[in-house]
């Protein structure tokens, strides 16, 4: 899908989400997009920052607005961590926030040129099946590759084993987010954005995915929040908190404990809609 070189400048903003574990780039992803300094890398000490930040951008060649989250980076999941479960459940509130705002465009999946590890399938898994019921696009940003020869060759030879890993999208961008000591990487740099940019246009052409807030996620969430008593729990409700438990364990990998209170704490939550 191609956009036709049009001024957007009046039309709406596009809406996507950015998601990766820390220290991926996520921060300079955004000021790739940006051309300049908006997003600040976070450090190990920050990490306990749970709340997603947006940014306002428009992108250069079609005056596209844009508005891009920059959601906490989700690393190992454990109940030693309890801010994994809390980024979540942000995660979840800001998705469900986009319905007012037109719903979501794109799902942005940063992550470093490298193996596939456990948890970026494990991340991966958490935002496509559980947070956006597989409704919304995903376009995977692979960064870290300024040193490679041709950074479009780490896809090639890559590409397999991404997909063996059960991690689809709809596109792709092999990128440096950095210019290097002294710029030397500046030429690689510029390529990169333009890459980003067409991504983002692209995906900013296709109609967004509306929040589904009466889908069934939100409306198990609700119920189970009037129906939570001991014995009287209706069967379906009981059914659909086990599909979400199975998503979770099965395919993100969770421990059940672990899975079992971060929906505790999407339910306490969830308001009524």
């Amino acid at each position: 899908m191609v956009c036709a070189r049009v001024d957007h400048s009046d039309a709406a903003p596009a809406n996507f989400i950015i998601f990766g574990e820390m220290g991926v780039g996520k921060s300079s992803l955004v000021n790739l997009i940006a051309g300049k300094q908006l997003a600040m890398a976070s450090s190990g000490a920050m990490s306990c920052t749970l709340e997603s930040t947006q940014y306002k951008i428009r992108l250069p060649d079609s005056q596209r607005e844009v508005n891009l989250y920059d959601t906490a980076g989700l690393n190992e999941p454990n109940l030693n961590n309890a801010n994994y479960l809390d980024a979540v459940a942000k995660a979840h509130e800001l998705i469900l926030s986009l319905q007012e705002k037109g719903g979501v465009h794109g799902l942005i999946f940063c992550l470093r040129g490298g193996r596939i590890s456990d948890t970026v399938q494990r991340n991966y898994s958490l935002f496509n099946e559980f947070l956006c019921q597989k409704k919304v696009p995903i376009s995977l940003v692979f960064t870290g590759l300024e040193h490679e020869r041709d950074m479009d060759d780490w896809w090639t030879q890559n590409q397999a084993h991404v997909e063996k890993s059960g991690i689809a999208s709809v596109a792709h961008a092999c990128i440096t987010t950095t210019k290097g000591y002294n710029n030397a990487y500046e030429k690689r740099y510029l390529e990169s954005q333009k890459k980003v940019y067409k991504m983002l246009n692209e995906l900013a052409c296709g109609t967004a995915c509306p929040v589904d807030a009466d889908g069934w996620f939100a409306r198990v969430c609700q119920k189970l929040r009037e129906f939570l008593a001991p014995g009287k729990v209706p069967w379906a409700v009981e059914k659909s908190r086990a599909k979400m438990m199975q998503v979770l364990t099965k395919r993100c990998k969770l421990r059940k404990e672990d899975a079992a209170q971060l929906l505790r704490r999407m339910e306490e939550k969830t308001e009524p809609y």
